[in-house]
């Protein structure tokens, strides 16, 4: 970045931020941890101007950043174990900024179900198919994650395949629980 801090950040971020924002939702499905992600990856930006001075595609290493942020967040949660909140001190009342039920119950079946799908694939495979819904095209997605091209198409199809086996496994749940309450 050749010109101040918020002149750079202006001319080398601040146009790609939506797109950042929804690829960042796409991956984890909350505006808030979508917009923590955003942040993260633009205070990364502002730590290594030269690296994005450098980069023909802003929009690409920005993305390839955030791609790196999520991935190393999802590993991170993996190995944090949970705290139950009793055994949380002071807390007595906390509020979720979640949908209520009734809220939950108006939304669309198909939707939920797509939604329930998509978080049950890893991480990768939900990058990857963020990345193709926002429109980027192989070779974009090939420099965005550093991933070969061959290897890209066959983690896309599998991606693909898992995506369609959880939804096919989530519509026959509620056919064999039906089922059985007749039996």
């Amino acid at each position: 970045m050749r010109k101040g801090g918020t002149e750079q950040f202006d001319v080398l971020v601040a146009p790609h931020l939506a797109v950042l924002f929804r690829v960042a939702y796409r991956l984890v499905r909350n505006t808030a941890d979508a917009q923590d992600l955003v942040q993260d990856t633009c205070i990364a930006a502002c730590e290594k101007p030269a690296d994005l001075d450098a980069a023909r595609h802003p929009v690409r290493w920005l993305l390839r950043v955030l791609h790196n942020r999520f991935v190393d967040g999802a590993r991170r949660r993996k190995r944090t174990p949970l705290v139950a909140l009793e055994d949380v001190n002071g807390v007595e009342h906390i509020v979720s900024l979640e949908p209520g039920p009734e809220a939950q119950l108006v939304q669309d079946e198909s939707e939920r179900a797509l939604q329930q799908a998509f978080l049950q694939l890893d991480p990768t495979q939900r990058t990857l198919l963020s990345l193709r819904a926002e429109g980027h095209d192989l070779g974009e997605i090939e420099a965005i994650t550093g991933i070969g091209r061959e290897v890209l198409r066959a983690r896309l199809h599998r991606a693909r395949c898992s995506l369609a086996q959880h939804l096919d496994t989530q519509a026959s749940e509620p056919q064999a629980a039906r089922a059985g309450s007749h039996a």
